[in-house]
């Protein structure tokens, strides 16, 4: 069994009806041999061979979407690896850091949270003031208050 079969039967593909191709029966036949010989060729022909299909194969190998998206791929994580290093992995704890015990960044991380510490968290002067149109904070007292004379269903005292 041949491994292409190997594989197909592992994967559940049924085996091809047709039989294989069989060059030397091909009604079509090619204009040149190939790959052509290229010891039979002159120095010449083979520096043009090889400068015609080197173009064809740098033409079908550009792709630009696929070259565009694996470069913001690519960015992204390395700016990601960066930021995360700089600003958050605790290296004090590595045990690959050299100096152990001392966060390499500290400067940079004590200067990135002055400037943003206040925007990610509330601060004690802004947690008792009310936002706008928010509702009352005082209570009002009971639930029901100013409704129980209105109401059936609360008991009455007389």
């Amino acid at each position: 069994m041949s491994a292409i079969g190997f594989w197909n039967r592992l994967l559940g593909r049924k085996q091809s009806p047709l039989p294989p191709f069989d060059f030397a029966r091909n009604r079509f036949r090619a204009k040149k041999p190939w790959p052509p010989t290229l010891s039979e060729l002159t120095e010449k022909q083979q520096f043009y061979f090889e400068r015609k299909f080197k173009r064809r194969i740098r033409q079908k190998s550009i792709k630009p979407t696929w070259n565009k998206w694996t470069k913001i791929v690519q960015w992204s994580v390395i700016s990601f690896i960066v930021v995360h290093g700089v600003f958050f992995y605790d290296f004090a704890d590595d045990p690959m850091n050299p100096t152990p015990g001392k966060q390499p960044f500290q400067g940079l991380r004590d200067k990135m949270w002055s400037i943003l510490g206040n925007f990610y968290s509330r601060s004690p002067s802004t947690v008792g003031v009310p936002d706008r149109g928010a509702r009352r904070v005082e209570p009002m007292g009971s639930p029901r208050a100013g409704v129980e004379e209105f109401d059936d269903a609360s008991p009455k005292e007389k």
